[in-house]
């Protein structure tokens, strides 16, 4: 094993590395971030007792073993920053207008899904918010939570989260549904249980398969990572797991221009939401 340390990325190394981690997922490395690359993958490397990229490549295409390792890397090259109601102008649209409309006009189940969900912050404060709205003594709310990352979903599962997820987040929301151990704050059994977990590759047309039919989809912050192809392929899929007049939420720095014309556009005050035309 070579001593520890930062392996280079050659530039051919790169090229080939960055096809394969788009192949399998979809994101898109620019040559700025070889040094990514780099420093996140080098001691994964070493830990197989390879001396370079170019071994770690090989390994990836021919191994018994690469289907597996591919899981491992994704886990490490992918990016979970999230925190608990992040972007609430959106979560509040969804649950005091959206959803309170759609009850008026008769529906009593509701399908949410949480795509690239991260550590599970978002779904999580989807449910609070419902929690805390009455909405749920109306109408069946099931929420689905999916990432490609597998690490991520199984720190969501076990709802434990540190002082950093709670940026801005009220102390009485706080107090209401986690329970403070040292340093962590366990999630009530009561919010976990409202949240489905799975596993899901974004650009697998299967990805929304455990869902089915959904009312609305939170994607945020996840397509700035895909080349135009990629979200073209990812919307494709979001589109046809919406019902008719369902929500697309997206990051306020995302947007569906040059990407698709097959939804409608509305700026409610606190942000932009897509609809399913």
């Amino acid at each position: 094993m070579i001593n520890a340390g930062t392996i280079k990325l050659k530039d051919d190394e790169f090229a080939e590395l960055a096809d394969i981690i788009y192949k399998h997922s979809g994101i898109t490395f620019s040559a700025t971030k070889k040094y990514l690359l780099e420093n996140r993958l080098s001691r994964r490397i070493q830990e197989l007792n390879f001396n370079s990229f170019k071994d770690y490549i090989y390994y990836l295409k021919y191994d018994v073993k690469k289907m597996q390792e591919m899981i491992t890397l994704l886990n490490l090259v992918t990016i979970n920053e999230t925190y608990f109601l992040r972007e609430r102008p959106q979560m509040d649209y969804l649950v005091n207008k959206v959803i309170p409309e759609m009850i008026s006009k008769g529906k009593r189940n509701i399908k949410i899904w949480s795509a690239a969900c991260s550590t599970g912050e978002e779904p999580y404060s989807i449910a609070i918010l419902l929690k805390e709205s009455g909405i749920l003594s109306k109408a069946r709310v099931d929420i689905f939570a999916s990432d490609i990352n597998t690490e991520v979903l199984e720190t969501a599962q076990k709802g434990e989260y540190r002082t950093v997820s709670f940026r801005g987040v009220p102390p009485t929301i706080i107090n209401k549904y986690f329970e403070k151990d040292g340093f962590i704050y366990k999630l009530s059994p009561e919010i976990k249980n409202m949240v489905t977990f799975y596993k899901a590759n974004l650009i697998d047309r299967m990805a929304s398969s455990r869902v089915g039919m959904a009312d609305a989809i939170f994607c945020r912050n996840v397509l700035i990572y895909f080349d135009i192809p990629a979200k073209q392929k990812v919307i494709d899929m979001f589109y046809k797991t919406l019902a008719k007049d369902g929500f697309l939420f997206l990051g306020h720095s995302e947007t569906l221009n040059k990407i698709t014309d097959s939804f409608k556009m509305h700026n409610f005050g606190g942000g932009i939401v897509y609809i399913k035309e």
